[in-house]
Formats: structure tokens, sequence, C-alpha cells
């Protein structure tokens, strides 16, 4: 979209509004300020910090982390192309890597040049999806965070898990 298309759109509603009549735009006039409105979001968004797209690309680097880290403590987490129903993830270009934490399943999409990031098991199917909604999911690693403070707190740091440790 160029700044001739936002100037006629601006038009068209000032005349619109002057008329008190509605606005009718082609198709792929909406398509093109969808789009427009998407990359927008996706890239300038912000908390006023970072950009939502700053944001992701965090949570996805933290994630990789984490999921490294379970894998090494015994902790089940795989990736897949696909959904536990064999449906692929979004249809494509997508893959899920799912971890079962000591306080429940969680999981997370992400786009598939990422996939090497990573590095956990690959499987045709991950665990069958128990329907756990982000909150629940942000709850389960909320609960996982207490329990290893506690249990780090109680028995100081340790590289070996032990009996009882949320890490085993």
């Amino acid at each position: 979209m160029t700044m001739t298309d936002v100037n006629d759109l601006r038009e068209l509603a000032a005349r619109a509004r002057e008329k008190q009549q509605r606005v009718a735009i082609s198709p792929d006039a909406a398509e093109r300020i969808a789009d427009d409105l998407e990359s927008h979001l996706a890239t300038d968004t912000s908390d006023g910090h970072h950009t939502f797209e700053e944001l992701y690309d965090y949570r996805m680097l933290y994630n990789a982390h984490a999921a490294a880290g379970w894998l090494a403590a015994g902790i089940p987490v795989v990736k897949s192309w696909h959904h536990s129903d064999g449906e692929l993830c979004f249809g494509g270009g997508w893959f899920i890597v799912t971890a079962t934490l000591p306080t429940g399943q969680v999981s997370n999409h992400y786009r598939s040049q990422h996939w090497d990031l990573f590095a956990v098991p690959a499987v045709d199917l991950p665990p069958e999806y128990d329907g756990h909604t982000p909150a629940e999911a942000a709850e389960r690693l909320r609960h996982a965070a207490r329990d290893l403070e506690l249990c780090c707190t109680e028995h100081g740091t340790h590289v070996t898990p032990h009996r009882g440790c949320i890490l085993r």
C-alpha cells in the first residue's frame, strides 16, 4: 500500500462521512489493507520497551534453552511437525515442542526455520494433547518454577537432581 492509497482512502472516508454513507472497498483493497496492518502489528507493536516481534523471539530462545535443560534433567521433551492427531502444525511450515513437566504438559509452536534451535528429539507424533490452554500451561510453568525454587532453596544449588527434586 502506498501513501497515495492511504490518501485516497482518507478522501473516500471524508466524503462518506459528510454524506453519512457507508464505504465499500474492493476485495483487493481490503486484502492490501489487511496485509499492511498485519505487517505493522507484527513488527511495530510495542509494550514501550520491546516490539512484539522481539518478545516472541526472546520467548522462543528462552524456551529452546528451557527445553534443552529439561531434557538434560530427564524431563520428556520432543518436537514434531505434526500435532498428536497426525495433522501438520497449522497446515505446514510450523512445528510443536511439547514438554511433560511434573506439573503437566506444556507446548508451543514455532516457525520451521527455528527447528534446529530446539536440541530435543524429533518424533513423528508428540504426546497426546491434554487440552491445556495457554493459561493452564502458564500455571504449570509457574508451579514448576516455584517447586524448583523451593527445592534449590531447601537443598542448595545442585548439578545432580536428588530424590524429590523437580529436576528429577
